[in-house]
Protein backbone atom coordinates (compact mmCIF):
# COMPACT_ATOMS: atom_id res chain seq x y z
CA UNK A 1 0.00 0.00 0.00
CA UNK A 2 1.33 3.44 -0.64
CA UNK A 3 0.27 6.63 1.07
CA UNK A 4 -2.41 7.53 -1.35
CA UNK A 5 -4.03 4.36 -0.89
CA UNK A 6 -6.61 5.16 2.23
CA UNK A 7 -7.71 7.96 -0.29
CA UNK A 8 -8.28 6.21 -3.00
CA UNK A 9 -9.93 3.25 -0.59
CA UNK A 10 -12.73 5.74 -0.39
CA UNK A 11 -13.24 6.58 -4.25
CA UNK A 12 -12.89 3.25 -5.40
CA UNK A 13 -13.62 -1.02 -4.71
CA UNK A 14 -10.09 -2.07 -6.02
CA UNK A 15 -7.28 0.59 -5.04
CA UNK A 16 -6.37 -1.43 -1.70
CA UNK A 17 -9.67 -3.39 -1.07
CA UNK A 18 -7.96 -6.35 -3.28
CA UNK A 19 -5.01 -6.18 -1.64
CA UNK A 20 -6.87 -6.65 1.47
CA UNK A 21 -9.74 -9.11 0.30
CA UNK A 22 -6.48 -11.57 -0.06
CA UNK A 23 -5.99 -11.63 3.20
CA UNK A 24 -7.54 -13.09 6.33
CA UNK A 25 -6.31 -11.83 9.23
CA UNK A 26 -8.16 -13.23 12.82
CA UNK A 27 -9.90 -10.84 15.12
CA UNK A 28 -7.63 -10.47 17.16
CA UNK A 29 -5.39 -8.74 14.55
CA UNK A 30 -8.30 -6.61 13.37
CA UNK A 31 -8.54 -5.36 16.82
CA UNK A 32 -5.22 -4.78 17.75
CA UNK A 33 -3.89 -3.10 14.48
CA UNK A 34 -6.92 -0.86 13.89
CA UNK A 35 -9.83 -0.52 16.48
CA UNK A 36 -7.26 -0.25 19.58
CA UNK A 37 -5.01 1.96 17.91
CA UNK A 38 -7.49 4.36 16.48
CA UNK A 39 -10.11 4.02 19.50
CA UNK A 40 -7.03 5.14 21.66
CA UNK A 41 -6.32 7.90 19.58
CA UNK A 42 -10.09 8.60 19.69
CA UNK A 43 -9.98 8.84 23.73
CA UNK A 44 -6.93 10.30 24.24
CA UNK A 45 -7.88 13.31 22.03
CA UNK A 46 -10.88 13.79 24.01
CA UNK A 47 -9.32 13.07 26.78
CA UNK A 48 -7.07 16.24 25.75
CA UNK A 49 -10.46 18.20 25.17
CA UNK A 50 -11.74 17.66 28.42
CA UNK A 51 -8.43 18.58 30.30
CA UNK A 52 -6.70 21.51 28.06
CA UNK A 53 -10.02 22.85 26.73
CA UNK A 54 -12.48 21.38 28.58
CA UNK A 55 -13.93 25.01 29.57
CA UNK A 56 -14.90 25.65 25.92
CA UNK A 57 -17.19 22.20 25.88
CA UNK A 58 -18.72 21.76 29.23
CA UNK A 59 -17.28 24.31 31.94
CA UNK A 60 -19.55 22.63 34.65
CA UNK A 61 -17.95 18.75 34.04
CA UNK A 62 -15.14 18.35 36.42
CA UNK A 63 -12.08 16.32 35.29
CA UNK A 64 -12.73 13.04 37.13
CA UNK A 65 -16.52 13.55 35.09
CA UNK A 66 -14.52 13.55 32.26
CA UNK A 67 -12.28 10.66 32.51
CA UNK A 68 -15.01 8.81 32.96
CA UNK A 69 -17.15 9.81 30.32
CA UNK A 70 -13.88 8.94 28.00
CA UNK A 71 -13.64 5.19 29.81
CA UNK A 72 -16.96 4.65 29.05
CA UNK A 73 -16.90 5.97 25.23
CA UNK A 74 -13.30 4.19 24.83
CA UNK A 75 -15.47 0.60 26.11
CA UNK A 76 -18.75 1.58 24.24
CA UNK A 77 -16.48 1.94 20.81
CA UNK A 78 -15.12 -2.05 21.14
CA UNK A 79 -18.39 -2.73 21.86
CA UNK A 80 -20.08 -0.89 18.61
CA UNK A 81 -17.59 -2.95 16.08
CA UNK A 82 -18.49 -5.85 17.38
CA UNK A 83 -22.33 -4.96 17.07
CA UNK A 84 -21.41 -3.24 13.67
CA UNK A 85 -19.13 -6.82 12.19
CA UNK A 86 -22.38 -8.66 13.60
CA UNK A 87 -25.23 -6.47 11.45
CA UNK A 88 -22.73 -6.80 8.17
CA UNK A 89 -22.62 -10.44 8.78
CA UNK A 90 -25.94 -10.46 9.07
CA UNK A 91 -27.03 -8.46 6.27
CA UNK A 92 -24.17 -9.17 3.23
CA UNK A 93 -26.53 -11.40 0.94
CA UNK A 94 -24.32 -14.02 0.10
CA UNK A 95 -25.03 -17.87 -0.37
CA UNK A 96 -22.68 -18.28 2.79
CA UNK A 97 -21.88 -15.98 5.62
CA UNK A 98 -19.05 -14.51 5.42
CA UNK A 99 -16.49 -14.88 8.31
CA UNK A 100 -17.06 -12.65 11.34
CA UNK A 101 -12.96 -11.82 11.45
CA UNK A 102 -13.74 -10.49 7.53
CA UNK A 103 -16.87 -8.35 9.09
CA UNK A 104 -14.96 -7.19 11.74
CA UNK A 105 -12.34 -5.87 9.72
CA UNK A 106 -14.42 -4.31 7.57
CA UNK A 107 -16.49 -2.47 10.54
CA UNK A 108 -13.20 -1.50 12.32
CA UNK A 109 -11.67 0.24 8.95
CA UNK A 110 -15.53 1.67 8.33
CA UNK A 111 -14.70 3.53 11.87
CA UNK A 112 -11.22 4.68 11.40
CA UNK A 113 -12.05 7.89 9.46
CA UNK A 114 -14.80 8.80 12.40
CA UNK A 115 -12.26 7.64 15.30
CA UNK A 116 -9.54 10.26 13.50
CA UNK A 117 -11.89 12.90 12.57
CA UNK A 118 -11.46 13.29 16.58
CA UNK A 119 -7.85 15.04 15.59
CA UNK A 120 -9.97 17.97 15.25
CA UNK A 121 -10.35 18.12 18.97
CA UNK A 122 -6.86 20.02 18.75
CA UNK A 123 -8.80 23.01 18.07
CA UNK A 124 -11.16 24.19 20.49
CA UNK A 125 -14.17 25.11 18.11
CA UNK A 126 -17.31 23.30 18.50
CA UNK A 127 -18.23 24.01 15.08
CA UNK A 128 -15.27 23.18 13.22
CA UNK A 129 -15.07 20.23 15.42
CA UNK A 130 -19.37 18.99 14.02
CA UNK A 131 -17.82 19.83 10.93
CA UNK A 132 -14.62 17.45 10.62
CA UNK A 133 -17.46 14.69 12.47
CA UNK A 134 -19.36 15.06 9.27
CA UNK A 135 -16.45 14.75 7.16
CA UNK A 136 -15.24 11.78 9.04
CA UNK A 137 -18.96 10.62 8.38
CA UNK A 138 -18.84 11.10 4.73
CA UNK A 139 -15.73 9.03 4.45
CA UNK A 140 -16.99 6.10 6.72
CA UNK A 141 -19.95 5.85 4.59
CA UNK A 142 -17.55 5.92 1.29
CA UNK A 143 -15.17 3.11 2.97
CA UNK A 144 -18.28 0.97 3.81
CA UNK A 145 -19.80 0.88 0.29
CA UNK A 146 -16.51 0.12 -1.72
CA UNK A 147 -15.81 -2.17 1.37
CA UNK A 148 -18.91 -4.44 0.97
CA UNK A 149 -18.47 -4.26 -2.78
CA UNK A 150 -15.01 -5.39 -2.87
CA UNK A 151 -15.35 -7.93 0.36
CA UNK A 152 -18.74 -9.25 -0.12
CA UNK A 153 -20.89 -8.48 -3.25
CA UNK A 154 -18.12 -8.01 -6.29
CA UNK A 155 -20.99 -5.93 -8.39
CA UNK A 156 -21.12 -2.58 -7.29
CA UNK A 157 -24.79 -2.85 -8.11
CA UNK A 158 -28.41 -1.18 -6.72
CA UNK A 159 -28.15 -4.30 -4.31
CA UNK A 160 -24.59 -3.31 -2.99
CA UNK A 161 -25.89 0.26 -2.13
CA UNK A 162 -28.89 -0.79 -0.44
CA UNK A 163 -26.61 -3.04 1.84
CA UNK A 164 -24.47 -0.03 2.43
CA UNK A 165 -27.53 2.47 3.33
CA UNK A 166 -28.84 -0.19 5.44
CA UNK A 167 -25.38 -0.98 7.39
CA UNK A 168 -24.36 2.52 7.47
CA UNK A 169 -27.58 3.52 8.85
CA UNK A 170 -27.55 0.88 11.71
CA UNK A 171 -23.79 2.61 12.12
CA UNK A 172 -25.02 6.00 12.35
CA UNK A 173 -27.54 5.03 15.19
CA UNK A 174 -24.81 3.48 16.62
CA UNK A 175 -22.26 6.47 16.14
CA UNK A 176 -25.40 8.56 17.79
CA UNK A 177 -25.94 6.46 20.95
CA UNK A 178 -22.03 6.64 21.26
CA UNK A 179 -21.68 10.63 21.07
CA UNK A 180 -25.15 10.64 23.16
CA UNK A 181 -22.74 9.34 25.49
CA UNK A 182 -20.39 11.86 25.53
CA UNK A 183 -22.76 14.42 25.61
CA UNK A 184 -24.80 13.44 28.13
CA UNK A 185 -22.38 14.55 30.60
CA UNK A 186 -21.48 17.71 29.14
CA UNK A 187 -25.08 19.10 29.59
Amino acid sequence: MTPLTPFRMLLSSHHGWDELAGRHPDLMHSFMRVVLPASTLCAAMLLYAGHINGHVYSPALSLPGWDMMVLLFWLACWGSVHLMAAFIRKAVHAAARPPYADCYRLAGLTALPIWLSSLGLLLPWPLFNAAVGVLGLVASALLLYHGLDALFEHDDSVRTESLAYTVFSVGALVWSLLVALILLPLL
